[in-house]
């Protein structure tokens, strides 16, 4: 009788489904945490809505002015299409070195694997002002101050461990034995990314590079040592008008990025949910 090959058993086995009760309580628990949290932010969109000149609240009356006067200023414009072309860089260096670290390390045992973990998450604890200083002294030495591409570039070592993080729980689930019976077929690289990886790996990916996005969108110390005339991101413009001119156009520009905030958290999670019995299976 020939032996049983221990990674077909492990291929067979289904997956423990996680009690439902277990789900009830973390909604319950984590609910009223949301809501603490959300009640401060939602106070900007009726400061947005006030008909004076001056950030007040209450608001006086209900005006839209706020909103055209964003749209209608250039100055905005150009920092809120900076901020989108800085948190694009950001995204796709984030999202590919998030991705290809966490493959590397899928499945491997070896000394100093939680050291390494420590040095790619280290960007996530190290403070800002830190990270801005010696993001400041390298980028002068590649004359690349004032330039939104060196915003990029340090915003995306702020945003990798973001998508490490979440890809690497996208792994959990997956067991290694697929990836090698998948090589023992005679998959390439890429179809072992196409058909095993890119299934499981999908809702961490996603969800990981809407997190460097809004990371590198919200940013605002690291580009404030990285700025120039043509490189001042919207949150910068935000900063220094809240100092020098403090007009409800600030209120109007930060309900925008919190709608923008809640349609791609919304998003995330229909995506999430949508690859939840997929995965199960």
């Amino acid at each position: 009788m020939a032996p049983r090959d221990p990674d077909a058993d492990a291929l067979t086995t289904p997956l423990p489904r996680p009690p439902q009760w277990g789900r009830l309580m973390l909604l319950a628990a984590a609910l009223p945490i949301g809501i603490y949290l959300l009640l401060p932010t939602l106070i900007v969109v009726p400061m947005a809505l006030t008909k004076g000149e001056l950030i007040q609240f209450p608001p006086t009356w209900i005006s839209v002015h706020s909103f055209a006067d964003y749209f209608a200023d250039p100055q905005w414009i150009d920092s809120t299409v900076i901020s989108l072309k800085v948190a694009a860089v950001a995204v796709v260096i984030a999202s590919v070195v998030g991705v290809l670290t966490s493959i590397g390390l899928h499945g491997k045992g070896f000394r100093g694997k939680d050291a390494l973990f420590g040095v790619i998450l280290a960007p996530i604890v190290v403070p800002l002002v830190v990270l801005a200083l010696a993001d400041y002294v390298f980028f002068a030495k590649l004359q690349l101050i004032g330039s939104w591409v060196a915003i990029g570039l340090a915003h995306s070592l702020l945003a990798t461990p973001y998508v490490v993080v979440t890809v690497q729980a996208s792994l959990v689930g997956l067991n290694p034995a697929l990836v090698r019976s998948a090589r023992s077929l005679g998959a390439g690289t890429l179809a072992v990314w196409r058909y095993v990886y890119w299934p499981a790996t999908k809702p961490g990916i996603v969800a990981g590079a809407i997190f460097a996005f809004a990371v590198s969108f919200d940013e605002v110390v690291i580009a404030l040592f990285l700025q120039g005339p043509d490189a001042t991101t919207l949150p910068v413009r935000m900063f220094t008008s809240i100092q020098y001119d403090l007009t409800p156009k600030i209120a109007a520009t930060a309900s925008l990025l919190l709608g923008m905030a809640t349609i791609a958290l919304a998003a995330q999670a229909v995506f999430a949910l949508r690859g939840e019995p997929a995965a199960r299976a």
